[in-house]
């Protein structure tokens, strides 16, 4: 009777670990998120950034709808330097190309905020492009690396 009553209570247990809500930060299933999916479930003030268009990744990063199938560019309105790029590309020469692009912005941005913006220049001088397969990454903030990992996750 013990050992019924031992095995119902694990069955109820496993059950009750299955239903339970997956941690943030977690898929929430095998199949591949996008990439707006991603960014939202890793980074907390998505909802906080200016949504970048199509229009303005090509103008700011170059990068034209041929090189890429999906993407997400956030930016902070403020002066701090918070900026989240994700993009994945239409194919490996594609991701080659997008990656020599957010380095070069990278570069531009460092630049810029060199002499008059401290805070967003730390953010941007610890910042990397990050590419893994097709996707690219730059996140810029002070859990940049940790949203990049997560991203890329996975690919």
């Amino acid at each position: 009777m013990k050992r019924i009553m031992l095995l119902l209570l694990a069955a109820m247990l496993l059950v009750l670990g299955a239903c339970s809500a997956p941690e943030k930060g977690a898929p929430v299933s095998d199949a591949p998120a996008t990439l707006a999916e991603k960014v939202n479930m890793t980074a907390e003030d998505a909802g906080n950034l200016a949504a970048l268009t199509a229009e303005d990744l090509e103008d700011v990063l170059g990068a034209v709808p041929a090189d890429y199938t999906e993407f997400v560019f956030l930016q902070s309105e403020g002066m701090d330097g918070r900026e989240l790029l994700a993009v994945r590309a239409a194919d490996r020469d594609a991701a080659g190309r997008v990656a020599g692009m957010a380095e070069a912005y990278l570069e531009r941005r460092l630049k810029e905020t060199r002499n008059y913006a401290p805070e967003a220049y730390k953010l941007l001088s610890e910042a990397k492009v990050r590419t893994k397969n097709l996707t690219v990454v730059l996140a810029v903030g002070p859990n940049g690396a940790k949203e990049a990992d997560f991203i890329l996750a996975g690919e």
